[in-house]
């Protein structure tokens, strides 16, 4: 869960729960609050019909917002505290969801790096990233990586193959649905604002 943490943030910061307090205080007393519930985690995989983690989390966060400002009001006896807005603003929403992908898609990164540093192949994985995501040539990277440019392809694809199995795994663990999955991945790689989880 420690991926939900700086998306919440974003969310919080993009909207009108910012005027309640910092994102990090409102995120932290959130985070403390349910996640010590041991059955909130239960709620949600129980919720009928299912909805994404994002969602839940995002109502969570809603409804604790409500909660600390009526906390407030009650502990100071004023009213300058108002209410959030419980309606889902896009802007947050949109935030949210950049920082969530980059959380899901770094979290990918990361097992499959471990996956393939487990299987002394690591550098298989550089040669991903620097062609990838950094645009070096194949050419280039074989007098860098010592790997045939012939191979090149091949490698980059299985990679491409392994990140997808595991961005896959997460989506399904945030209990998006299959059919949505494909966009959401397409939106991970190109950071498309535009698609819905």
């Amino acid at each position: 869960m420690s991926h939900a943490y700086a998306p919440l943030c974003a969310y919080v910061r993009a909207g009108r729960l910012r005027n309640i307090g910092t994102p990090e205080d409102l995120v932290g007393g959130f985070i403390g609050s349910r996640f010590a519930r041991d059955d909130y985690f239960l709620l949600w995989l129980t919720q009928t019909p299912p909805i994404t983690l994002r969602r839940w989390l995002v109502n969570g966060l809603v409804f604790y917002a409500h909660e600390h400002v009526a906390q407030e009001r009650r502990a100071r006896r004023a009213t300058e505290l108002a209410a959030p807005d419980a309606s889902l603003d896009p802007e947050p929403w949109r935030a949210l969801d950049r920082a969530w992908r980059r959380g899901v898609l770094q979290v990918a990164c990361d097992r499959v790096q471990l996956a393939y540093t487990r299987e002394g192949r690591s550098d298989f994985w550089r040669l991903f990233t620097r062609h990838v995501l950094e645009g070096v040539s194949y050419p280039a990277l074989e007098i860098e990586l010592s790997i045939a440019a012939t191979r090149a392809p091949m490698i980059t694809r299985t990679a491409l193959r392994r990140l997808r199995a595991e961005i896959e795994l997460l989506l399904a663990d945030e209990r998006i649905a299959q059919p949505e999955r494909e966009a959401e991945f397409r939106a991970i790689l190109v950071d498309d604002d535009d698609a819905n989880a």
